[in-house]
């Protein structure tokens, strides 16, 4: 930070995301200074005279000559850049030359001058390194013609044809999309009601990011053979609990169905009747609960006991809290248990069968917390006092 009274230190920084100034002109980036940096813009517009970059490259020389002029602050002016595509490898350069460019000027604040809306990653890397004062969005004026806007088009239409990028998107999700629908269509495996749904299942899933977050774990799950052991089982821990919660979910859809079929035929009085189903809610909903609920308690137990686990392996004073939680899953899978019973058969030994559990359960809790408070957190103190006493 500035001392107060002197000149601030402000780095004006352009941010190239996809390299556009290394690929079309050879400069490599981080580029430095006034003069190269307005060298350097003058050759990519050369290359490319429809560059943005470009564009962006001479605003951050403009406001460089500006704020010179001012002479209330020392000014540095810096273009980096990240690697086509984007991606964890494009973060990581721009994040490497972003660093040497404050090691070589440590600056006070920056001014960060783009050609269009900074990706999040690429926002959150330049903020974590240097505080951000303004962002300048640098949008080239058109003329507003009928004859460049075709022209425009014209452009924008073969970028989407022949370059690669765009074109996995704009062409080739859309012709795969097409094509399914077409091999539907023709083997009359589509009606029209089932084509809306797979149209808004497409817009929700892409709508909501759901596509990115599946990527995102499936690239994830790419890295665990190379992560630690304990990283390693917590994942297979995540993903057991997770496929079982889906089968008990599965089951207890199945058992309901099941037993409608069984107990209410087609022909049944009141089987269209609104109020009919309603009035059987509580009898469905135990049917399901007790043909879910053993997988549930086995998915959250298994989960449970990989943190009691991690905790006695750090000597921690939360497996006080791991543990009673094993205790209380067992009361609450025997609650449910009842509960489900009593929905189902209706009578009213169950609902004894809860009192008790929930008696049963409130003084194991308490009894379990006070002897582990006392005995326990002892036992872990100590074996954590040894453990540094051999580390020291």
């Amino acid at each position: 930070m500035a001392e107060e009274g002197a000149a601030r230190r402000v780095l004006i920084l352009v941010v190239d995301e996809d390299d556009d100034v290394g690929r079309k002109t050879g400069w490599e980036t981080p580029i430095t200074g006034r003069d190269r940096n307005f060298l350097a813009a003058k050759d990519l517009l050369l290359a490319d005279p429809e560059e943005a970059d470009a564009n962006a490259m001479f605003a951050a020389v403009k406001l460089y000559d500006e704020l010179s002029r001012k002479g209330d602050s020392v000014v540095e002016i810096a273009t980096v850049s990240g690697k086509p595509g984007g991606g964890l490898e494009s973060d990581r350069k721009l994040s490497q030359e972003i660093e040497r460019v404050i090691a070589e000027f440590p600056a006070d604040e920056s001014i960060v001058v783009t050609d269009g809306p900074l990706s999040e990653s690429v926002s959150a890397i330049i903020t974590s390194r240097v505080k951000v004062t303004s962002v300048r969005k640098l949008v080239v004026k058109q003329n507003p013609s009928i004859e460049t806007t075709w022209i425009l088009l014209g452009k924008y239409f073969r970028t989407a044809l022949f370059e690669s990028e765009y074109a996995r998107v704009m062409l080739g999700i859309p012709g795969t999309f097409l094509l399914a629908i077409g091999v539907l269509f023709y083997y009359n495996l589509l009606t029209p009601a089932t084509f809306l749904i797979l149209i808004g299942i497409a817009l929700a899933v892409r709508g909501f990011g759901i596509d990115t977050a599946v990527a995102s774990f499936f690239r994830k799950l790419q890295t665990v053979p190379a992560r630690p052991a304990l990283y390693q089982v917590r994942v297979y821990v995540g993903i057991s609990s997770a496929i079982l919660i889906v089968v008990a979910l599965v089951a207890g859809i199945n058992s309901v169905t099941a037993y409608i079929a069984q107990n209410f035929p087609p022909p049944s009085a009141g089987a269209q009747d609104p109020v009919f189903w309603a009035q059987r809610m509580p009898l469905l909903a135990g049917v399901m609960l007790l043909s879910s609920v053993d997988l549930l308690v086995i998915s959250a137990t298994i989960s449970l006991l990989y943190d009691l686990f991690y905790q006695i392996y750090l000597r921690s004073v939360r497996v006080v809290r791991s543990a009673t939680a094993l205790v209380f899953l067992v009361f609450l899978w025997a609650l449910l248990r009842a509960l489900g019973s009593y929905l189902v058969r209706g009578e009213e030994i169950y609902i004894t069968q809860m009192i008790l559990i929930v008696i049963m359960g409130i003084a194991s809790l308490a009894t379990m917390y006070i002897l582990l408070s006392a005995v326990g957190l002892g036992f872990l103190r100590r074996g954590r006092a040894a453990g540094e006493g051999e580390a020291g």
